[in-house]
């Protein structure tokens, strides 16, 4: 054995064990890999429920129809305080600069949500 040479990265994977993967370990691969690549671009049930609560004033049609993934997040965040909060500034605030933002409709209806939700009327039931 020579201690004097370091081993390349690719002996070192396979002198490395591997554990037995069962199908379910390679679905969830395949399933993080979709995930990652393609969110879901439609309204789930939880959104639906979510716009049928909203007062009309504060209707979010083009951001249903043309964002439904952040419909989705905003829906199933609604009523956590600091995800919400932070996810509202995100969507609003340009951090990292030249960034196109919404268009026009869906960006007044996102500022019409974050008004109505810092107001407090989206926690009273």
């Amino acid at each position: 054995m020579d201690f004097d040479r370091v081993p390349s990265a690719a002996e070192l994977d396979a002198a490395t064990p591997r554990a037995s993967r069962s199908p379910a370990d390679e679905d969830d691969d395949a399933f993080g890999k979709l995930r990652k690549s393609q969110p879901i671009e439609r309204l789930l049930p939880v959104a639906k429920q979510w716009f049928g609560r909203l007062p009309p004033t504060v209707s979010a049609n083009a951001l249903a129809t043309q964002y439904p993934r952040i419909a989705n997040v905003l829906a199933t965040q609604w009523t956590d305080r600091q995800a919400s909060a932070r996810y509202f500034d995100d969507l609003l605030c340009d951090r990292r600069g030249g960034r196109q933002g919404f268009p026009p409709a869906v960006h007044d209806e996102l500022v019409k949500l974050r008004d109505y939700w810092y107001s407090g009327h989206a926690f009273e039931r």
